[in-house]
């Protein structure tokens, strides 16, 4: 329970630990809330290895001892490297690449695969400013005239992380066109990986056959990656579901202006972010689906200090807990479900800080179908691939 007065607590509802970056009255500083819990400790020590800047005539370098990115006026990014030296991008990334986007049919619904061969220029003015330079978080603020909208960027490099967020206004103001953010990766690979719920689907990075020329624009959900048995990199987004991939090129679609059923239809202001992060290894052992969710999913924020605790946890990084609610059946029992998310066979233990008397496997319908056993606040479970299942869990003080 809360203790009204001082303090602030910080709750995680995503499955394992986050250390994040808060804002402080002083500054910044560092919470760790553990998984499914909640915390009110701070630490405020700067971070070992801190953010630094530099300036290169009107470009920006930025780093954090595990990653460096040189930012030009554009807010390209053109020279990424990691802590080993290695380059992560094979040309500018973060570039705005705008074409013509006139479908036969369906204008609001369809992109046709031609519009590639219809590219717009975009050459207006643009300026770029280092507007914050702390230990914790550096942030860089590009303005560029884009055709004839306005784009405003905050990119930003925190400590402790191989990710690069991307904050976005852009006032749109375009008829018949289509915006896309381009990061070419490096990584050649014959199938990208794109989210889907409860998993991901691998999608050709090539044309070779015909299905596959087909597929020149597909879905995801909080990331798209491309990687080998060696490192891998991601495109994450907390709003745009459209990509393409080609080659090495992952590239997010941004914004479009269909003129039917509604003529100046998504025409006005638009905020999303997206971000670019890069891993050493291969997808099982890569924090990709993580840093999507943590992208999406931040933390909630209450007046007043609590005991640090978590409520339950699983002890493999690829099993998530997705949901938490009450039975549909009013009984009160609470019902979790969880996924393997990287296609991997795991054997799991489930912990759970709870009063729990008893706990079923369940269809998806949340119809008993096995007990299960349950031994010092754990039970072990067993995932296929992709396996989602479904939980119920009955409490002692109703009993």
């Amino acid at each position: 329970s809360l203790t009204q007065g001082d303090g602030i607590t910080y709750f995680n509802s995503l499955s394992w630990e986050r250390k994040e970056l808060i804002k402080t009255e002083n500054g910044y500083g560092y919470v760790t809330v553990p998984s499914m819990g909640w915390s009110s400790e701070i630490d405020t020590n700067p971070p070992d290895t801190p953010v630094n800047t530099a300036k290169d005539g009107e470009n920006i370098l930025l780093s954090n001892g595990f990653i460096s990115i040189k930012i030009n006026s554009r807010g390209e990014i053109y020279e990424c490297t990691d802590k080993k030296g290695n380059t992560r991008i094979s040309a500018n990334a973060n570039t705005l690449k705008m074409y013509k986007d006139v479908p036969r049919l369906y204008d609001a619904w369809d992109i046709d695969s031609m519009y590639t061969e219809q590219p717009v220029e975009l050459n207006g003015e643009s300026s770029i400013e280092l507007t914050e330079s702390t230990p914790f978080k550096a942030t860089v603020k590009v303005t560029r005239k884009i055709s004839n909208s306005l784009w405003v960027q905050e990119i930003t490099l925190k400590a402790h992380t191989c990710r690069i967020d991307f904050d976005t206004y852009v006032d749109w103001n375009e008829k018949h066109k289509l915006l896309k953010v381009s990061f070419p990766t490096g990584i050649h690979t014959d199938d990208g990986i794109n989210e889907m719920q409860f998993g991901y689907v691998k999608r050709p990075t090539h044309r070779s056959r015909p299905y596959d020329a087909d597929r020149f624009e597909v879905c995801n959900h909080r990331y798209t990656a491309l990687c080998d048995e060696n490192r891998g990199a991601a495109v994450l987004n907390d709003c745009k579901y459209g990509v393409s991939m080609s080659g090495d090129e992952i590239a997010l679609t941004l914004l479009r202006a269909s003129t039917s059923p509604i003529l100046h239809c998504d025409k006005g202001e638009h905020r999303f972010k997206y971000s670019y992060y890069v891993w050493d290894g291969p997808m099982i052992t890569s924090n990709a689906v993580r840093e999507g969710y943590e992208l999406n999913v931040p933390l909630s924020v209450s007046q007043g200090s609590a005991k640090t605790r978590s409520l339950m946890q699983t002890d493999a990084p690829n099993i998530i807990i997705e949901t938490v609610k009450c039975a549909e059946d009013g009984s009160g029992d609470i019902i979790l479900r969880l996924y393997e998310c990287k296609h991997a066979a795991t054997d799991v233990n489930l912990s759970l800080n709870l009063p729990v008397s008893s706990i079923s496997q369940c269809d998806m319908l949340e119809n008993e179908t096995e007990k299960l056993s349950f031994t010092n606040g754990k039970t072990n479970l067993h995932f296929r691939g992709f396996e989602i299942k479904t939980l119920r869990i009955k409490y002692n003080s109703r009993r």
